[in-house]
């Protein structure tokens, strides 16, 4: 079996929960069929990741995964669509009785997955990866009183961190999905204005949770700069990072906001965001300017550490951990109840 997830060139915590969740809550028998794909946990119900296995002769099993970054791939009505991360996927893929959850709720699945909760009281503060550039993000959240944790740092370390946390102040949307999985309170925050309004509101919908991240500064003059200009593009091209979409849009309405807000020539607009080395030289030399700039993200964290909170409802979470643990069971039986041949692989009926 063939277990699909985004690899990156550095870690990444959502990403990498894919090898901690499946191999404990699969059976090995699925991993012996060679002709088999789970795409798992990850923003890649996409064409761009998974257009791939059209043709291919695999069997696809969609098992939590959510869309963004690009228009969902063309075979999806081929695949078996056992769950997708929420009600905005469903909806783009037409399949809207698809819409469960994300698949790293699967997490509270099986005893021993997630580390014993203790007794701290730390407020743990992730930013995504893509806001990790200029600011000395772990100096600014000690100075806010929390406990800086990046999303680069190994899973285990990560959930250590949140076991000793009593709220988690994120800006990684699987640092949100986490926290409420091991029922911690969580609050969204948004520090670039790339933040991606469809895989978190895709997700807090299905968790009947409101999408409301609190602004949080850049903390470095240079990062300023860069927001400020991918705020203008983006504003250009209609786009206001956590305003655009609602639980109530229709189909067609998604699939034009994805061609829009992902479309190549915008992306490499924000990816060009970048300062000159002389920007950069420069920033360094204006010491005073960066204690501003850490000052204003120190009291961000500090306003969204005693603001509203968030945590969905103990029967929702226990209907979604229910409806994820029947879909796992359903691939189950697919392999079960296949006609496998002696290479391994589901022969066609």
């Amino acid at each position: 079996m063939e277990l699909f997830y985004y690899r990156g060139t550095k870690p990444n915590f959502g990403d990498d929960l894919n090898e901690l969740v499946w191999p404990a809550i699969l059976s090995s028998g699925v991993f012996e069929i060679d002709d088999l794909v789970i795409v798992g946990i990850g923003s890649i119900l996409s064409e761009e990741w998974i257009g791939k296995f059209e043709g291919s002769g695999k069997t696809v099993v969609i098992l939590g995964a959510g869309t963004s970054y690009d228009l969902p791939p063309k075979a999806v009505s081929k695949w078996l669509v056992k769950a997708v991360r929420g009600p905005l996927t469903a909806k783009v893929i037409g399949m809207p009785e698809a819409a469960i959850t994300d698949g790293a709720i699967l997490l509270a699945a099986k005893p021993g997955l997630l580390p014993d909760r203790s007794d701290g009281g730390d407020v743990v503060f992730m930013p995504h990866h893509r806001s990790i550039r200029s600011a000395r993000w772990e100096h600014i959240a000690d100075r806010a009183g929390m406990r800086f944790v990046s999303p680069q740092q190994p899973v285990d370390d990560v959930l250590q961190a949140f076991a000793g946390a009593k709220l988690v102040v994120t800006e990684a949307m699987h640092g949100a999905i986490v926290a409420d999985t091991m029922r911690i309170p969580w609050v969204p925050v948004m520090i670039s204005p790339a933040f991606d309004e469809f895989k978190w509101r895709d997700w807090t919908s299905s968790m009947e949770v409101p999408l409301r991240p609190a602004t949080i500064s850049a903390g470095h003059g240079t990062d300023e700069w860069v927001y400020a200009r991918m705020q203008t593009i983006l504003s250009r091209h209609g786009i206001v990072p956590e305003r655009t979409l609602n639980e109530a849009i229709a189909q067609d309405a998604l699939v034009e906001y994805l061609k829009k807000r992902f479309d190549p020539s915008l992306k490499r607009a924000l990816l060009q965001c970048r300062p000159s080395r002389a920007r950069r030289v420069f920033a360094k030399l204006l010491f005073p300017a960066r204690r501003l700039a850490e000052s204003r993200a120190i009291a961000d964290l500090k306003k969204v550490a005693v603001g509203p909170t968030f945590l969905s409802d103990p029967k929702v979470f226990a209907a979604k951990l229910q409806a994820m643990k029947e879909a796992v069971a359903e691939v189950e039986d697919l392999v079960r109840n296949a006609r496998v041949d002696s290479g391994k692989r589901i022969a066609s009926k």
